[in-house]
């Protein structure tokens, strides 16, 4: 058996936040300058970029639903262009944070690290969460399973060196300090298929999904069910954006909500553009990026959101995400979450709330 390919987007090196700004060019245009007529009824916002925390796949295809919709260009894009992350670019935070793009997707690990390496040179605000839950999981096989965190007493754990302190901070949310061995490898499914490791620390949109794909009988241990549940898929602007170009900002997060919207409802139409269009030149399997889709708007779409909108977020779950963050070791400030682009745009879009539920 071949080894299992990752395409994840989600905490791949929190520490690689740590980039520092003055690396970039902060002369940088801000995508929000082309919004020179943002009082008038009919908007131009021009092009933006928007940078991503990783290479294209269906974890973003809520955003090539609204591009492939038109609308970004029916509020005012010329065009919106999505870039892709990986494991040499620099940080979507560190980009957004420099004015190398007007909103980023990333994570609150990945968000607070920026935070606490840059400073006051990254004034950085979670703007909407389409992820209500990370899809954070331990996977092991049937024969030795782990469906409670007791259980991996005595076990050893795969876990990719960038991972290892949520990882951690799982286990001591569960009072297993010492009691589990933390096998440091690189993000690859193989020893663990080949048994030199009782589990692995995975996604449960990603090699869970290639693992189960392959034939294997495994379980699935999500961190959201067991002590450690934060928010994922952040969507970050600079408190000046939010300031100095807030209907430019709702635009996007309102033609955003629409293409999620899109993507919830028809799977196969999202798998379809992720592997045709968008990631074309990821080789991508159309069945694997069809379960992605799938199992995401689990995570996504909640009677939370039926009732508030999607990228919205409870109290309790920013309470808990931010308990998350500092149990990592990253000590961020309680505002770091700014949801009132959000509550602006259902308050005036009441209609746009609804959305289909998986």
């Amino acid at each position: 058996m071949s080894t299992l390919r990752k395409n994840t987007p989600w905490a791949r090196s929190v520490t690689a936040g740590t980039i520092s700004l003055g690396l970039l060019a902060l002369s940088a245009c801000s995508e929000g300058a082309a919004a020179e007529d943002e009082a008038s009824e009919d908007a131009n916002y021009g092009s933006i970029d928007v940078p991503l925390s990783w290479l294209h796949t269906a974890e973003f295809v809520g955003l090539y639903e609204a591009i492939d919709n038109g609308y970004y260009e029916e509020n005012g894009f010329e065009s919106v262009n999505l870039i892709p992350g990986g494991p040499s670019a620099t940080p979507s935070t560190v980009q957004v944070a420099s004015g190398a793009g007007l909103v980023g997707w990333s994570n609150p690990l990945l968000v607070a690290s920026t935070i606490e390496a840059e400073g006051e040179d990254a004034p950085l605000k979670i703007i909407g969460s389409v992820f209500q839950d990370i899809p954070y999981t331990v996977v092991t096989m049937s024969d030795n399973p782990a469906t409670e965190p007791d259980d991996l007493i005595g076990m050893s754990v795969g876990v990719p060196p960038a991972n290892e302190p949520v990882f951690n901070a799982f286990l001591a949310a569960n009072d297993l300090d010492g009691e589990v061995e933390v096998a440091s490898i690189q993000a690859d499914t193989q020893p663990f298929l080949n048994g030199e490791i009782d589990a692995y620390f995975g996604f449960a949109t990603n090699e869970l999904i290639s693992i189960e794909m392959a034939g294997y009988d495994v379980e699935s241990m999500m961190f959201v069910d067991h002590g450690l549940p934060f928010s994922g898929g952040s969507l970050v602007a600079t408190e000046e954006n939010i300031e100095e170009n807030r209907e430019e900002l709702k635009a996007f997060l309102e033609a955003s909500v629409r293409g999620w919207q899109d993507a919830l409802a028809d799977p196969e139409e999202a798998a379809r553009t992720t592997v045709e269009d968008h990631a074309a030149d990821q080789n991508l399997d159309y069945d694997h990026q069809l379960r992605t889709a799938e199992t995401q708007a689990e995570l996504i779409a909640s009677e939370w959101t039926q009732e508030n909108g999607l990228f919205t977020m409870s109290d309790d779950a920013i309470s808990d995400t931010l308990d998350a963050v500092e149990a990592v070791g990253y000590d961020v400030p309680e505002d770091l979450f700014d949801l009132s682009l959000l509550e602006e745009i259902y308050e005036e879009n009441p209609d746009l709330i609804e959305h289909p539920l998986p």
